[in-house]
C-alpha cells in the first residue's frame, strides 16, 4: 500500500496544541470538519507561515503525522507531552494497606472484562467492543493516582492457567504506573493502561499449540507467532472505540531501537512514545512471570534484563525511569532480610525506595510466623533499635509464601492500618 492510501490509523499520529506548531509539521487531521475551514486538502504540510497563522485561529489542536513530518522535535515523536509542557505532580493520599481493597475491585473488573474479551476474539469475533475496558481502566487509573503500590502488588499474583489474560491486564497496569511517575496527564494515563491490556489481543488468532509450545520455536513457528502483531492491529481497527495511539502501541511494541523489531524492523525515530512504553512493561511481566517454556525470574533479574536492553531493544531513558517508578523492590516482592526473616514488599516512598515498607511473613528459620509491619524508612530515622536490612529478592512463592492468600488477608485489614515497628 502506497502512503497516499494510508488509513489515518495506520500513521502514527500525535495530538499537538496548535500554540505548539512548527513549519515542517505534517497535518492530518484536525479537531473539526475539513469542510468548516479554508483548507483545500485534508492533509498537507504545515510550509507557510500563513497556514501555521490559520491553524492557530481556527484550530484548538490538530493531529500530525510523524512520518511526513520533516521538522519535527525528536521529543515529540517520542513523547506525548510537548516540549515547555508541565507535568502532573501526583500525590499519594492513601496507605498501601488502605487501597488493595478498591486496587482489587478495578484489577478483578479489568481482568475479567478483558478474559470476556479474548474469549470472544478466539470465537471468531473480530470487533474487541473495548467501550467496557475503557472504563474499567478509568477505575484503574483512579487507584494508581491515589497510590500505584497497591496496584503494582496485584501484579504480582501470577496464575500459569491465565497468562494471557493477566498479563495484558498487568502490562496495562505497569504502564500507568510508569506514566504516573513520567507526570503524565490523566488522558494519557488512560491511553498507557488500555495499550498494554490490548497490545496482545492478536494472540487469540494464533494457533495456541504453536504459541503455548513447551520447545523451542521453528522458524516458521516463530514467524507466525510475530504474526500477533498485524493480527492485533486488524482487530483494534474493526472497534471505532479503540484510538489510534492504541492501535499504533499495540502494532509497533515489539520494534527496537536498533532496527531489529517487527513487524516493520522500524527506525527509533519512527516508533511512538506508547510502544515504547508497553514494550518495556510487556518484557518485565514476561520475564517475572511463569511461562510455559521459562520460570519466572526476580524482579532484580528482570530490571538487570531491561536495563543491560537498554538503548538497543529498550529507549534508554524509559528504562531508567521504569526503574525509578517501581523501584529495586516493588511492591508484592518476595525479600529476605538480613536477619534470615522473610516478608512482602507492601510500598515504598518514591523519595526513600531502598527504604520500603515489607510485611515479615517468615522468622529467620524460614518457619511461618504472624504478619509483622516494619517500615524501613521510619527505622533509619530512629536513634537506636532494631535497624533490618534487605539482603536479597527472591522469586515469588519462595518459602512457600502464597501472595495471593497473603493478598485476600491484607484485603480484610483494609483501612486498618497494621502496627508499625
Amino acid at each position: 500500500m502506497n502512503d497516499s492510501k494510508k488509513t489515518y490509523k495506520e500513521r502514527q499520529l500525535v495530538k499537538v496544541p496548535t500554540g505548539e506548531l512548527e513549519l515542517g509539521m505534517h497535518v492530518a487531521k484536525l479537531d473539526r470538519p475539513w469542510l468548516e475551514t479554508p483548507f483545500m486538502l485534508q492533509g498537507f504540510p504545515i510550509n507557510k507561515q500563513e497556514d501555521l497563522d490559520a491553524l492557530r485561529n481556527i484550530c484548538e489542536y490538530v493531529y500530525i503525522d510523524v512520518l511526513k513530518s520533516h521538522y519535527l522535535s525528536p521529543d515529540l515523536r517520542t513523547n506525548p507531552l510537548t516540549p515547555g509542557s508541565p507535568t502532573v505532580q501526583y500525590q499519594t493520599t492513601t496507605t498501601v494497606e488502605q487501597e488493595i481493597r478498591a486496587a482489587s475491585v478495578a484489577y478483578q473488573k479489568n481482568l475479567e472484562e478483558i478474559k470476556s474479551l479474548l474469549q470472544n476474539i478466539g470465537r471468531g469475533n473480530d470487533a474487541p467492543h473495548a467501550a467496557l475496558l475503557k472504563q474499567h481502566v478509568h477505575e484503574c487509573v483512579d487507584s494508581i493516582e491515589r497510590n500505584p503500590s497497591a496496584m503494582m502488588w496485584l501484579t504480582r499474583i501470577k496464575h500459569a492457567d491465565q497468562y494471557t489474560a493477566e498479563h495484558c491486564v498487568n502490562v496495562g497496569v505497569l504502564a500507568m504506573t510508569l506514566g504516573r511517575h513520567l507526570g503524565l496527564e490523566r488522558r494519557q494515563l488512560e491511553m498507557l493502561g488500555l495499550a498494554g491490556v490490548l497490545h496482545d489481543v492478536g494472540k487469540m488468532k494464533l494457533d495456541q499449540d504453536i504459541l503455548f509450545k513447551k520447545g523451542r520455536l521453528t522458524r516458521e513457528e516463530f514467524d507466525h507467532v510475530k504474526a500477533h502483531t498485524t493480527l492485533g492491529k486488524q482487530l483494534l481497527q474493526a472497534d471505532p472505540m479503540v484510538p489510534e495511539e492504541v492501535i499504533a502501541a499495540a502494532y509497533s511494541h515489539h520494534e527496537r531501537m536498533d532496527g531489529r523489531g517487527y513487524p516493520e524492523g522500524l527506525p527509533e525515530t519512527d516508533i511512538g512514545f506508547y510502544a515504547r512504553v508497553v514494550s518495556i512493561v510487556d518484557a518485565y511481566d514476561a520475564i517475572t512471570s511463569r511461562r510455559c517454556y521459562s520460570a519466572p525470574q526476580s524482579s532484580a533479574q528482570a530490571l538487570k534484563i531491561l536495563y543491560d536492553a537498554a538503548g538497543s531493544q529498550f529507549d534508554q531513558k524509559l528504562v531508567v525511569k521504569f526503574i525509578e517508578s517501581i523501584g529495586i523492590y516493588p511492591p508484592g516482592s518476595v525479600v529476605e532480610m538480613d536477619s534470615g526473616e522473610v516478608g512482602v514488599v507492601l510500598s515504598a516512598d518514591p523519595d526513600n525506595r531502598l527504604l520500603p515498607k515489607i510485611a515479615l511473613l517468615r522468622d529467620a528459620d524460614k518457619n511461618p510466623a504472624p504478619q509483622r509491619i516494619i517500615d524501613l524508612k521510619l527505622e533509619r530515622k530512629k536513634a537506636s533499635g532494631v535497624q533490618h536490612r534487605i539482603k536479597t529478592v527472591l522469586t515469588d512463592g519462595a518459602y512457600g509464601i502464597d501472595l495471593e492468600e497473603f493478598t485476600r488477608y491484607n484485603i480484610n485489614l483494609a483501612g486498618v492500618r497494621p502496627p508499625t515497628t
